[in-house]
């Protein structure tokens, strides 16, 4: 009997730790999402980035992780894309004032040298934060890159301008360990009336053009039909001449037969005088 107590108590008691083990682990079991990153600081919790460089927080991304509670602490970080509309006051090189407006896609870089930049600036920060340097970045390159361009030239060509302020922000950007996935110029406006001002040359060129086309039409149109009337009057008279042959045909039939008759008539022998046949000798 003592035997069989003991051995009772010891598989209760290996049950228990078996138990305690697996909620423990459940307790410290931890999944980054494939749009995040674990941050996890605490004890023994010293990490590498890629480059090399001692930080004091390791990063986990696309896999598990044990951390145990009470000895480590985890944070999640958002990867995933923002978007940010920007209207920017600028001046022109003619000094011509400007309002531009534009969105910017961006998002923390993959890497693990931009994960740990932007966990330093942005975690457990408000969302606000982060927009609002955002905004700083692109609004400052914005006016030093509208002011150094005309009018004309970011209008003629915003696919250059756009790669010219993602090219000017994005230094500044990886230093938060951001990447910037599009930026795109959508308006650029003026109080002072300048741009409708330049279009008014290409639209009067184009009211132009639209009025001779329309008159070439007209043009064309009216001689397409004058030809139809004259095929129509054409063929009207063709019919007319036809009916006419036949018709002259039909009244030529019966004047031919009488004028043959009469031919026939003047062939007969003519009749003696006083009416007797000539006489037939046997």
């Amino acid at each position: 009997m003592f035997f069989s107590g003991v051995l009772v108590s010891g598989v209760v008691a290996g049950l228990v730790v078996v138990a305690v083990l697996i909620l423990l682990f459940w307790l410290s079991w931890r999944v980054a999402e494939p749009d995040e990153a674990l941050i996890i600081s605490g004890f023994r919790t010293g990490g590498d980035t890629e480059a090399g460089e001692s930080m004091g927080f390791r990063i986990v991304t696309g896999r598990g992780t044990l951390a145990l509670p009470g000895f480590t602490k985890v944070r999640r970080l958002s990867l995933e894309a923002h978007e940010s509309q920007i209207v920017v006051p600028c001046v022109s090189q003619q000094k011509i004032a400007v309002s531009l407006g534009g969105v910017v896609v961006y998002k923390v870089g993959d890497d693990f040298r931009s994960i740990a930049n932007a966990a330093r600036r942005f975690l457990d920060r408000p969302a606000q934060e982060l927009e609002s340097k955002v905004q700083n970045v692109f609004v400052g390159h914005l006016r030093s890159i509208a002011g150094s361009m005309t009018v004309e030239d970011m209008i003629s060509d915003q696919d250059k301008f756009s790669a010219h302020v993602r090219e000017r922000c994005s230094g500044e950007m990886e230093s938060f360990g951001l990447v910037i996935d599009s930026f795109q110029i959508q308006s650029i406006g003026s109080a002072s009336q300048y741009i409708e001002y330049l279009a008014m040359p290409h639209q009067a060129e184009v009211e132009q053009n639209a009025r001779i086309a329309r008159a070439d039409a007209d043009r064309e149109a009216v001689a397409r039909e004058q030809a139809a009337q004259a095929q129509i009057a054409q063929s009207i008279r063709d019919t007319s001449i036809k009916k006419a042959g036949y018709q002259a045909e039909v009244d030529r039939a019966p004047l031919e037969a009488q004028r043959v008759g009469e031919a026939s008539g003047e062939e007969r022998p003519r009749a003696a005088p006083g009416g007797d046949p000539p006489a037939v000798h046997g």
